[in-house]
């Protein structure tokens, strides 16, 4: 190694992932959830489009609140509950993304599986502008927008329940939620 390179601290933590905690052993604190859940849990899903938190493709949820998994240090997520696309929860929302056809090419779907479900869970009837601002942070260049809204209206036919006590996400008050990291969270 030479004398100008730095060694990063590296840590261990527990994440918390659909439902089942995974200990990660040696984790660099500038690892993101994203990269730790790809590559040292193996999911296929949350999908890496930019790594820069512009395509959305990453889109979790993060105690309830959807987050880009590229943009939050994995430090930061330790014994968190962390929603993947893979979820059984997501099951109403990814069969109406594929009834509906609203993701061609699948690359986005596991996203819109997520953005549909946590804008269903806050709000039980959205209408097109609704929809259309709650997956806004979605970048899909095959897809129509009528399909995200079909989408939308499919996981209503196929039984999705609405929680009204969810809370505040992306769609309520056109504000993006902010993930607030605790200094202690990287100690």
């Amino acid at each position: 190694m030479s004398e100008s390179a730095v060694e990063w601290p590296a840590v261990g933590l527990t994440l918390r992932v659909d439902g089942h905690e995974y200990p990660v052993p040696q984790v660099w604190i500038g690892d993101s959830l994203l990269a730790v859940l790809r590559e040292r849990l193996d999911l296929d899903e949350p999908r890496d489009g930019c790594s820069v938190g512009e395509c959305g493709s990453c889109l979790v949820l993060l105690d309830g609140r959807p987050a880009a998994a590229c943009l939050v240090p994995a430090v930061a997520a330790a014994d968190r509950d962390v929603r993947t696309p893979q979820d059984a929860a997501f099951e109403i929302a990814r069969d109406a993304v594929a009834a509906s056809g609203a993701s061609p090419c699948g690359f986005c779907a596991p996203a819109l599986t997520v953005a549909i479900t946590d804008l269903l869970r806050r709000n039980a009837d959205p209408g097109p502008a609704a929809i259309r601002e709650a997956l806004a942070g979605l970048v899909c260049r095959c897809a129509e927008s009528g399909r995200w809204i079909e989408a939308v209206a499919r996981a209503k036919e196929f039984g999705f329940e609405s929680d009204a006590d969810a809370g505040a996400g992306i769609g309520d008050s056109g504000e993006i939620p902010m993930l607030v990291i605790d200094a202690g969270d990287l100690a």
